[in-house]
């Protein structure tokens, strides 16, 4: 299980490459920015991109696969 700076430091990481890239990203390039690519990774890259969707509701921009 994560713990919730763990959570935090994926979304932090996630949001600062969706943003800096200026484009979209697939999930395997997001992937590529972790050491960390077995189940678990994938697993706590989902989860963060699943809170990160919801903290993006009614910010001006949209999380979407």
């Amino acid at each position: 299980m994560l713990t919730l700076m763990e959570t935090t430091q994926i979304k932090r990481i996630v949001e600062a490459a969706l943003l800096a890239a200026g484009q979209p990203l697939s999930l395997a390039q997001l992937e590529s920015l972790f050491v960390e690519a077995d189940a678990h990774g994938a697993d706590a890259l989902a989860h963060a991109l699943s809170e990160l969707a919801a903290e993006c509701e009614g910010r001006g921009i949209e999380l979407v696969e």
